[in-house]
């Protein structure tokens, strides 16, 4: 995944600018008031990003953007979703219904459903007015200060630099610039998952994305994530969407909304005979030479994987597998009551073992891959 890039100190400095450009006795929580405020955060924005000319993607991300704001809080509220020409990975919201997503985040979504979960999110920021409530804090700095912020940042004077100006206007004290607590952040969490099942999108997108950035996050001693970035991760913030997910009866099929390789086929030996190999995600499964009339040998292979392709696409879990024995002695893997694949005789000849033994080995291996999976997203 490509590495999410840093947008907090923008994101920021361009807030408390526009906070104290607006009179003040403009600053409540009036609606001419986060027009402003939106207005000329959206200027700044503007002078930094260029925009992204793409006709369909602008009208995809809008078309998303509508079907999620009936089930909004605000569904009065008139929001512009721009897409920026960045390769960063990068999202975020100003007052006033303003939602920003760059081009690389378009690329970078696996699925619709991660896409609309993470616009969502952005919308339950607005919806709730936090950034506004953030702004709450800098309503006496001056606007020499927050410009000097601003103009640190986006010059590239870097982080020594930028701090330097903090600290001068006794920013870094008074935690303007902090970071969204993990109490604000699954608030917006919840809400966006409710928008999401209201629009009828998968709210599984949204939770898949959220362990994406956990893991980076994870990852990197130093993690530098971009979107979300003033946004804290936490298990309990994936714990807590998982159990609303689970009350609201949604399966939670990470499959269906993320990017996966399928079954393989390969050729291989095995006691050096050529022989055919199932392979999951690099994880041997199941080695076998021998195709009954009908299939053949490559016949077989064939079904298997599509078999395996077709119910791993529908969620299939590793304490689902079992097996059962036919009436021929021959013995089936099986999943939600359907053959994955059958070990013969001549198939058990092949590795040297019984029938059950190398069922099991199977079966074994088919679970490993699975947990092999489970690790691989969350860690």
């Amino acid at each position: 995944m490509r590495r999410f890039c840093n947008y907090k100190p923008l994101l920021g400095a361009i807030l408390l600018l526009t906070l104290v450009a607006v009179p003040a006795a403009a600053r409540e929580w009036s609606e001419e008031y986060e027009k402003k405020v939106g207005k000329r955060a959206v200027e700044a924005v503007l002078e930094e990003y260029e925009v992204y000319e793409d006709e369909e993607a602008q009208q995809h991300i809008e078309q998303i953007a509508a079907r999620l704001v009936p089930h909004t809080q605000r569904p009065e509220l008139e929001y512009t979703v721009y897409l920026l020409d960045s390769e960063e990975v990068n999202a975020f919201t100003v007052p006033g219904g303003h939602v920003f997503v760059t081009k690389g985040l378009l690329e970078e979504a696996e699925s619709e459903a991660q896409l609309a979960g993470i616009i969502a999110h952005e919308m339950a920021h607005n919806c709730t007015y936090d950034s506004l409530d953030q702004l709450k804090r800098a309503q006496d700095m001056s606007l020499a200060t927050a410009a000097a912020v601003l103009v640190a940042v986006l010059t590239g004077r870097g982080s020594e630099a930028t701090y330097g100006v903090l600290t001068a206007g006794q920013v870094v004290t008074r935690g303007v610039l902090s970071t969204y607590s993990i109490e604000i952040e699954s608030r917006a969490d919840q809400n966006a998952a409710r928008y999401l099942i209201g629009a009828d999108y998968n709210p599984v997108g949204l939770l898949t994305f959220m362990e994406e950035l956990a893991r980076e996050e994870r990852h990197s001693p130093n993690p530098n994530l971009g979107i979300f970035q003033t946004h804290p991760l936490s298990r309990k913030r994936v714990a807590d969407l998982i159990d609303q997910l689970n009350e609201a009866g949604v399966d939670i099929n990470r499959r269906a909304v993320t990017k996966w390789d399928s079954p393989v086929v390969e050729a291989g030996q095995v006691n050096d005979r050529p022989v055919q190999i199932l392979k999951l995600w690099d994880q041997r499964l199941f080695a076998f030479d021998y195709g009954p009339d009908p299939p053949d040998v490559e016949s077989r292979g064939q079904q298997m994987v599509q078999v395996l392709t077709d119910l791993l696409r529908e969620g299939i879990m590793a304490y689902e597998f079992g097996l059962t024995r036919d009436e021929e002695d021959n013995i089936a893997v099986t999943v939600r009551g359907e053959i994955v694949l059958t070990v013969y005789r001549e198939d058990a000849d092949l590795v040297g073992k019984s029938i059950g033994d190398t069922a099991i080995e199977v079966t074994q291996n088919i679970k490993a891959a699975l947990l092999k999976e489970r690790i691989d997203r969350l860690y």
